[in-house]
């Protein structure tokens, strides 16, 4: 048997996070962010199909700023540009990820060249609106976009109870990558970002209005994934345990349920209750995983913060306006390569002060809105609700347009 042909172990993928380790001069920061796409006219999500749709805005955004198309089936659904690599989300929202950045400076300036370029490809006709959640749009009037994918996760909750659904089609998010550099450093991240999910994901909630309703909270997208299936979302490792190992993430990992397994590039959907650990121990139709497979896996947790292939992601972000994009990102970096670990009662403006004083140069001013806002003791929920109260939807749309 060849080294390439030998079965994967647990082992190997303890040692496949172990791989990832990096030295400290090397730590970077990515930086994923979701809006959604309205059509200006009748103030209606946009579909795949259609013009203006989400087929249609892909098409020209590639067709003015250039990049490698990712197609399925014969349509495109995604963007690779040196710049940023673009794909569509379940309901229709829009989700660029830009490449690692050593800078806060050298990320925001990857925002803006990317925003330049979608506003000129949407053109009068697409509203861009960051929110935690869609305000408006019923679960059940989402044009849910045409990806095998989705179609197989869609099947898979719609047999289960909660908010998946909801939690695929109708909420947005800013989520932060961050390196490691050692494996009691990933523990200690791992731990300091649960701790510090309450306080630091307040800071930035953004989703005060769903169903066109007032929901009494400053996140409605934190309830919906507050209820997504407790398997893989929520705390990593179900309620509460501590992850203090490589083993210890890979333990859980292994027990969550796998939702496809794809082969000869094709996504198979598995008809009964398959964790990976029973895919690395029995197999699935003669065969066994590969790291590609572990990666997968990887990418289907759905936890306020995972290890996502060779970084931690910080995930409980609601989408909110490029400026405060720029700020989650300056203060996951202050903080999470301080090395510090945090407790939930962490105080705002002590966080913010110890994130600034760790950035460099020129990054700190990305960090000016976030000291307003707390200074103020407001949240972009605030602005946001007054912008309900004074004129309706309408001008909710327009205060969250980007």
């Amino acid at each position: 048997m060849s080294p390439e042909d030998a079965r994967l172990t647990r082992e190997d993928l303890v040692g496949y996070f172990c791989s990832a380790v990096v030295p400290e001069e090397k730590n970077r920061i990515g930086v994923e962010y979701e809006i959604f796409c309205f059509d200006r006219a009748n103030r209606k999500r946009l579909a795949y199909e259609g013009e203006p749709g989400t087929g249609w805005l892909l098409r020209r955004l590639l067709e003015g700023a250039g990049g490698d198309p990712v197609e399925e089936a014969g349509r495109l659904v995604g963007i690779e540009h040196p710049d940023y690599s673009v794909s569509i989300e379940p309901g229709g929202q829009l989700e660029a990820s830009f490449p690692p950045c050593r800078t806060v400076i050298e990320f925001a300036q990857c925002l803006e060249n990317y925003l330049v370029r979608l506003r000129a490809a949407g053109g009068e006709q697409v509203a861009f609106i960051a929110s935690g959640a869609d305000p408006v749009t019923p679960l059940n009037r989402v044009p849910w976009v045409p990806k095998r994918r989705y179609r197989i996760m869609r099947r898979y909750w719609e047999k289960k109870r909660g908010l998946s659904l909801h939690m695929m089609a109708q909420t947005a998010a800013v989520q932060v990558s961050i390196d490691y550099n050692s494996e009691a450093d990933a523990a200690g991240k791992l731990s300091s970002a649960v701790a510090l999910s309450q306080v630091v994901s307040a800071l930035f909630a953004n989703s005060p209005v769903y169903g066109g309703i007032y929901r009494y909270t400053p996140s409605f997208r934190k309830k919906i994934w507050c209820r997504t299936d407790r398997e893989r979302s929520g705390v990593p490792a179900g309620c509460g345990g501590k992850i203090g190992s490589f083993a210890d993430y890979v333990d859980y990992a292994l027990s969550i349920p796998m939702l496809f397994i794809l082969r000869a590039g094709r996504l198979e959907e598995l008809e009964e209750r398959f964790t990976f650990r029973d895919f690395l121990l029995r197999g699935w139709r003669g065969e066994y995983p590969g790291l590609g497979d572990w990666r997968r896996h990887l990418n289907t947790i759905f936890s306020l913060v995972r290890f996502n292939n060779t970084t931690i992601e910080v995930r409980f972000f609601d989408s909110n306006r490029p400026a405060l994009v720029a700020a989650i990102a300056a203060l996951v970096k202050g903080l999470f390569y301080s090395g510090r670990e945090f407790d939930p009662l962490a105080d705002p403006a002590a966080l913010a002060a110890i994130a600034r004083e760790n950035l460099e140069g020129e990054e700190g001013r990305f960090l000016d809105p976030l000291d307003r806002m707390i200074r103020e003791g407001v949240s972009p929920a605030d602005y946001a609700l007054r912008a309900f109260r004074a004129g309706g939807i309408d001008g909710l749309l327009d205060g969250l347009t980007i």
